[in-house]
């Protein structure tokens, strides 16, 4: 069985329709259905008989990349349970990671034990009680790459749970020799530094205000940060995003932005920006 279709929800930070646009990409560079056919366990229980073309990508990023650690080979079960991590049952998702690490496949979970066992366990965890399973398989060392997703309903939306921008940016030594080359202002600096440190590297230009300038002025962070991306932009080379208003968005070359509900506008700098601000002196 081939994946040609996908729920119309999103998932890291990505859109159902940007989700949507990877199985045509591959189609189009490849010829073939599916980038992981027959053959290929699940990457996360291990099963063998994974149907083929059954498979999952973390990174919606263009552009697309069809192997790990963006896009893995997974079976039904796994990857069922993986987007519904966010809406099952508190404990769920980390007894069935519990399970996964006694070395159990995907398609056992509901087998080897009854629902009101199941339930029982997942009170033990939520209560900050132990879980050890005994081992069904051995398995390879950790840490696994899905023992560290989020349970954050917010990563769904937010830019924050993208592990690539949706645009690329330049890398870090490109960005590292623009702000070498800019000759960064006190305040450009703090700015930087701030955003960089701020958790999930998100930040309202108020909160930068507040934390890199002193100010209670967000208007004095955005002129100036706003002013340093211009800069950066023009010394790039790099085309900004553009408002719906036709205006450049000057600072779409450090961040990516978003607007929860019921909160500011954030910005999320973007990872190579980050990296290159920790090596500044």
């Amino acid at each position: 069985m081939v994946r040609t279709a996908m729920s119309n929800a999103p998932y890291n930070g990505y859109s159902w329709q940007q989700r949507a646009r990877i199985i045509p990409a591959y189609r189009k560079l490849t010829g073939r259905q599916s980038p992981f056919m027959a053959g290929e366990p699940c990457a996360m229980c291990g099963d063998p008989d994974r149907p083929p073309g059954e498979w999952h990508s973390e990174d919606y990023s263009e552009p697309f990349s069809f192997a790990p650690p963006q896009s893995f080979p997974l079976c039904k079960p796994c990857h069922a349970r993986l987007h519904k991590r966010f809406n099952a049952p508190q404990g769920e998702w980390q007894l069935f990671c519990h399970h996964l690490d006694a070395g159990g496949y995907g398609a056992e979970f509901v087998k080897l034990r009854s629902l009101d066992e199941r339930r029982a366990l997942c009170e033990k965890i939520t209560s900050g009680v132990p879980v050890v399973f005994p081992m069904l398989r051995p398995k390879g060392p950790g840490p696994h790459w899905w023992q560290t997703l989020t349970l954050d309903p917010e990563s769904l939306v937010a830019p924050w749970a993208r592990p690539r921008p949706l645009r690329p940016r330049p890398d870090r030594e490109a960005f590292l020799r623009a702000f070498q080359a800019v000759d960064l202002s006190e305040r450009e600096l703090a700015l930087l530094r701030a955003h960089a440190a701020a958790p999930r590297r998100t930040a309202t230009m108020r909160s930068l205000a507040h934390n890199a300038l002193a100010s209670d002025s967000y208007q004095a962070a955005n002129s100036t940060y706003g002013g340093l991306a211009r800069r950066l932009t023009s010394l790039l080379d790099w085309k900004p995003d553009i408002r719906e208003d036709k205006s450049p968005f000057w600072m779409s070359l450090l961040a990516e932005g978003w607007t929860p509900p019921g909160r500011e506008f954030e910005l999320t700098m973007v990872p190579s920006a980050a990296e290159a601000v920790g090596e500044l002196r």
